[in-house]
């Protein structure tokens, strides 16, 4: 064999001379060529070399000769052997000797031409970045750069880099802080008709509340660069100043029947006998007027105060004052969070329905439940529930208006959707009439007054009216005014477009109800006061006379025991009309009154 260092001469050989058919220099024996020289191209190198080895073991009889012969041709065969051998490694590794360099000085070069460098500036720092290509998101996950949700990267994530790019990280965040700030009360200045003249007094000492803000902080490595203010929510409401003046008696003084009670500058207020015999029965001045009602006999007045303080705290309290003697305190009763409450035609029932309350506008969510309990001096014993607590339809957090029917034994509902009546005695509720709620796009909710025909067999209603030309049902301006005999047998129109806040109400002589100016845009418009007889013919207008001003919204009415006058608010005073026309007489100066209820002397409760 030969020696590595020889196989590799060899190959370096035969790698110069690869592809010329380079001639295979053979020593052969002298027995065959006589020690010649002889190519693999000659003739005779095919005709002696098989042959020499039996010549050289059968020829010469001279045993030295012989034996270096066979020697010699050894050594020639292993040579020829040796070389077929580095001629074939040759070809096998010859190709990969050549390409692996090639590859290698391809990338290197590639390498060097495509290295790109870029500045990446984030968290107050400057960094150079070496990379072969690619994104921004590249180059800052190269830099070891991550990412929060709000950060902000110029350029963006995708923009492919380019030499001398430089790429800033904006770091966003954002936090929420907290304030509160002092709410001043207001002083509010209310004419005392019980006062004397130009007489003040100081009802309610005047009290700041407090809000908290709460704003939304956004902050760009590290600085303040916007801040929002998202809510703001009334920890301590304010305390108004009320102070009472004593107001001019200019006013002609009138004869009445019965009792009449009003509500102004949050307390409630009672005349009795003739319109100068007044008188204040609270003073606290914390009415909400959800409940303002007098008892059929006239003798107890029933409503709600407001009570204050967090989300847990109810909406309000019932309380009852007793309205014929002078100076008696009133009564809490122990039922809170009350949407509606009402006497029973007898007064020997009260019916309630409650509600709780949210920090979500408008302040509370309505049960839509109905309770019924014995109305005593102290209390209301006995309550049983004759409607559970249910979603109330559409809108239904708002609450449904309820009216006791003239007999006692059914209620008259009105929600959002739906006029009907229930029945107590059967627990039977009959659907009077559906219709598409209106769409307020604030935070109240529009539903219908309801009153019973002073038989007890119908129900007068305003009733949602379809699209006026192609707004959608919910927004459609026209409210219509209905009449539906409450075992659902019989319905008719008997006013087309007198505005949502019509408020039928119906007398002894008819039906009294509003009818507004404008009735496309009846929200905020002023009512003319329109009498009907009970079939719903005959209208006539009461109030105002002539060109006057209608009343403000909406139209506030109280019907006398005999029913031939009737009570009316207009521009916060109280005014007494009848039924035959004529001008109104006025019977308070103070600008303030709402809510009038008028009670005859007939009956007692106690």
């Amino acid at each position: 064999m030969l020696e590595p260092t020889g196989v590799w001469v060899k190959l370096t050989v035969l790698l110069l001379c690869y592809g010329a058919q380079p001639a295979i220099l053979i020593k052969n024996c002298a027995a065959c060529a006589g020690g010649s020289l002889i190519d693999g191209s000659d003739e005779r190198f095919h005709e002696l070399a098989p042959a020499c080895s039996v010549r050289g073991i059968r020829l010469g009889s001279d045993v030295n000769t012989a034996w270096q012969d066979e020697q010699l041709h050894r050594v020639t065969r292993l040579d020829i052997q040796d070389a077929n051998a580095s001629i074939r490694m040759m070809k096998r590794f010859v190709p990969w000797l050549v390409f692996i360099p090639l590859t290698l000085l391809t990338i290197l070069i590639g390498c060097q031409r495509s290295s790109i460098t870029v500045v990446v500036q984030a968290d107050g720092n400057r960094k150079q970045v070496v990379l072969p290509g690619g994104t921004v998101r590249d180059a800052l996950a190269t830099a070891g750069i991550t990412l929060g949700a709000l950060d902000r990267v110029e350029p963006d994530l995708y923009v492919e880099v380019t030499s001398g790019m430089v790429i800033t990280v904006t770091r966003v965040d954002e936090r929420y802080e907290t304030e509160r700030i002092t709410v001043p009360y207001t002083r509010k200045v209310i004419a005392n008709e019980a006062l004397p003249t130009g007489e003040t007094r100081l009802i309610q000492l005047g009290i700041n509340g407090e809000d908290e803000i709460t704003y939304r902080v956004v902050l760009e490595d590290g600085k303040p660069v916007e801040r929002i203010r998202i809510s703001q929510v009334r920890v301590k409401p304010p305390q108004d100043e009320i102070v009472a003046v004593g107001a001019t008696h200019s006013l002609h003084t009138l004869p009445l029947e019965g009792t009449i009670a009003y509500l102004a500058a949050g307390n409630a207020w009672v005349m009795r006998g003739n319109s100068a015999a007044r008188r204040p029965l609270t003073t606290e001045g914390d009415l909400d007027g959800r409940v303002f009602e007098l008892s059929p006999d006239g003798r107890w007045l029933l409503y709600t105060r407001r009570l204050e303080g967090n989300i847990e705290a109810p909406l309000n309290q019932l309380w009852m004052v007793r309205t014929t003697i002078v100076g008696e305190s009133p009564i809490s009763l122990p039922v809170r969070g009350v949407l509606y409450a009402q006497w029973s035609p007898d007064g020997k029932q009260i019916a309630y329905s409650t509600a709780e309350r949210t920090t979500s506008p408008p302040g509370w969510r309505a049960n839509n439940d109905l309770w019924i309990g014995k109305a005593d001096v102290h209390a209301i014993t006995h309550a049983t529930q004759v409607i559970t607590a249910n979603t109330g339809g559409a809108y239904g957090w708002w609450g449904s208006r309820f009216a006791w029917s003239p007999e006692g034994k059914a209620f008259a509902y009105a929600r959002a959707d739906q006029v009907g009546v229930y029945d107590v005695l059967s627990g039977t509720l009959t659907v009077l009439c559906d219709f598409a709620p209106y769409n307020t796009y604030s935070e109240w909710v529009w539903t219908p007054d309801v009153s019973w025909s002073p038989d007890g067999h119908f129900l007068a209603t305003v009733v949602h009216g379809e699209p006026l030309a192609s707004e959608d049902v919910h927004d459609s301006p026209l409210f219509d005014l209905w009449l539906f005999a409450a075992d659902g047998s019989l319905q008719a129109r008997i006013a087309e477009r007198v505005g949502m806040w019509s408020a039928p109400n119906w007398g002894r002589y008819g039906l009294l109800y509003g009818q507004a100016a404008d009735a496309l845009h009846s929200v905020d418009s002023r009512y003319a006061l329109i009498l009907r007889d009970h079939d719903g013919s005959n209208p006539r207008q009461l109030f105002p006379q002539e060109e006057g001003t209608g009343v403000l919204p909406p139209p506030e009415v109280a019907w006398s025991p005999s029913g031939e006058a009737f009570l009316f608010v207009y521009n916060g005073n109280l005014y007494l009309g009848n039924v035959y026309g004529g001008i109104p007489q006025q019977l308070t100066s103070i600008g303030q009154v709402s809510r009038p209820r008028w009670a005859a002397e007939e009956h007692n409760i106690e």
